[in-house]
């Protein structure tokens, strides 16, 4: 067997990682935010930030969305999980 690029290692080049986080957690965010399915929100709940300085200043609303949205949830462990996560 024989390599197309015989000068490449294999190895994949080293990227910053960051940009791939921050597209999660705003993907996570506005998931949280705008699907309703309790099971959806239980499950993005836990690792999400909410804390403004994690986003970029035009989600700041979307997090104030999300924290009312939490603490004001019908659901036990949504409301509790929220207060741990947030801190206050």
């Amino acid at each position: 067997m024989r390599a197309e690029n015989p000068g490449t290692t294999g190895r994949a080049e080293p990227h910053d990682g960051s940009a791939v986080v921050a597209e999660w957690n705003e993907a996570a965010l506005r998931e949280f935010v705008s699907n309703e399915h309790l099971d959806v929100r239980r499950c993005v709940l836990p690792g999400l930030s909410l804390r403004k300085e994690a986003y970029p200043s035009e989600l700041h609303d979307l997090v104030d969305a999300a924290v009312a949205i939490a603490r004001s949830h019908a659901d036990e462990y949504i409301r509790h999980r929220v207060e741990h996560q947030v801190g206050d």
